[in-house]
């Protein structure tokens, strides 16, 4: 990873740190959004700030305008209207819960202002638009734990609607006891709608934000959980094999070094282009897990069998032969719940058709070319190879220079040439592999 750290020392820029704060202030979430057990309502912490400063700001606007006419009432209700504004956006910050009491009063405190005004000023200012984001606020109550915070969202909404509806209509000819200049009245009304707008516009904008990073979020964490589930499957895949490879002296790097040749093999065949119309990302990563279970088939083989140092008889090698139908047989009975079907049809090829021979003389049913799935073409090197150089318990390690030569001259009768090629170009790396997992 690269650095731009230099070694000498850099003093702050003074002006980022005000501009920091102040959209920290205004934006910012607070710390305990982090806590698992406020995941649920993480996403109103940011846009209910927000509509406190709006509700701060505007109250402030109205308390200045109540002075100016000396409407007492009115400005004994806006003092503590933005004391309580202010007193929200700090709690807010710092306390854990808070957004639940704050946005109740909010509401009650906006639906007794507006009233208020309304009754004293009727309806050419606009105060009952303020209703509106009132009604957008409380939908956005919720709790899965109480019933009461339920109902008591539900009835907000619901008194919120009909006393818009109720104002609209009953003072629509209503006539107030406080006159107030044209100008006034016209700036008020302008004011009270743009806030109306705005108010719901960002708190909707900031919802649906919050909504879609936590969405994102979830994806990453399924996505996650996925792939720690994949790796798990993996695992139980590679301990299985090794189990069985065990049976005959092998150790559990046969089956980490043929897995490795494989996927060094088939990354090797996609980058030379060599049967673009088979190898997807999908059949790569199929090919790859499925090369571990190649050799299922040699459990139902008796260790009798399995384990003897010498040659073996026409009917005890039959029954090797064997290995490669009852390890599909296996794979289709252990492994049917898993709902990965192309994963169960190569890892069934893989183990059935891995000692097929490019020339038709393998087994078990001496099919040849492209009629032995690639997947299995692909394993048939990479398990030869790994026999080759090996030590057994029946023969002594081959040298791998050696164990090449045979590989090269096979190219065309036991191995695909395509696949062999794309193997003897990676001759160093399967050498490595071999050597870094020696037994």
């Amino acid at each position: 990873m690269s650095s731009n750290y230099s070694g000498t020392s850099q003093s702050p820029l003074p002006p980022d740190i005000p501009k920091s704060r102040l959209n920290s202030f205004f934006v910012g979430t607070p710390s305990y959004n982090n806590d698992k057990d406020y995941a649920a309502f993480a996403s109103l912490s940011a846009p209910l700030n927000m509509f406190f400063l709006i509700c701060l700001v505007l109250h402030t606007g109205y308390l200045m305008a109540f002075s100016l006419y000396k409407i007492y009432v009115m400005v004994m209700f806006d003092i503590v209207g933005v004391i309580l504004f202010a007193t929200f956006v700090v709690l807010l910050k710092h306390f854990k819960g808070s957004w639940l009491p704050c946005t109740l009063l909010t509401i009650t405190e906006l639906y007794l202002h507006q009233i208020c005004c309304i009754a004293l000023f009727g309806l050419e200012p606009g105060f009952q638009y303020l209703m509106i984001p009132l009604m957008f606020l409380s939908v956005f109550i919720s709790s899965k734990k109480s019933r009461i915070v339920v109902f008591l969202r539900n009835t907000i909404t619901f008194i919120a609607s009909i006393t818009f509806i109720f104002l609209l209509v009953y003072f629509s000819e209503y006539v107030p006891p406080y006159n107030m200049h044209s100008l006034v009245n016209t700036s008020l009304l302008v004011v009270n709608c743009i806030t109306s707008f705005l108010a719901t516009a960002i708190y909707a904008g900031r919802v649906v934000y919050s909504i879609d990073t936590k969405r994102s979020e979830l994806d990453v964490s399924v996505d996650e959980k996925i792939a720690a589930i994949e790796h798990m499957q993996n695992q139980i895949i590679i301990s299985f094999a090794n189990i069985i490879e065990a049976r005959d002296g092998n150790t559990g790097k046969h089956v980490i070094r043929t897995s490795e040749y494989v996927q060094a093999l088939v990354m090797e065949l996609k980058e030379r282009g060599d049967y673009s119309d088979i190898l997807d990302d999908q059949y790569i990563k199929n090919t790859i897990l499925s090369a571990p279970l190649h050799d299922i088939g040699k459990i139902t083989v008796p260790d009798a069998i399995l384990l003897k140092p010498g040659k073996l008889t026409e009917e005890e090698f039959k029954q090797i032969k064997n290995h490669t139908i009852n390890g599909k047989k296996l794979i289709e009975g252990s492994m049917s719940a898993i709902e990965n079907a192309d994963f169960i049809n190569i890892a069934k090829s893989v183990a059935l058709y891995h000692h097929e021979c490019w020339n038709g003389e393998g087994y078990p049913y001496g099919i040849k070319g492209e009629d032995i799935p690639l997947c299995a073409r692909i394993m048939t090197i990479a398990d030869v190879f790994d026999a080759l150089a090996a030590k057994r318990v029946y023969k002594a390690a081959m040298p791998i220079s050696e164990v090449f030569s045979i590989i090269r001259s096979e190219r065309g009768k036991k191995f695909d040439p395509i696949v062999t090629d794309a193997f003897l170009a990676i001759e160093p790396q399967i050498t490595a592999i071999a050597q870094s997992n020696a037994d």
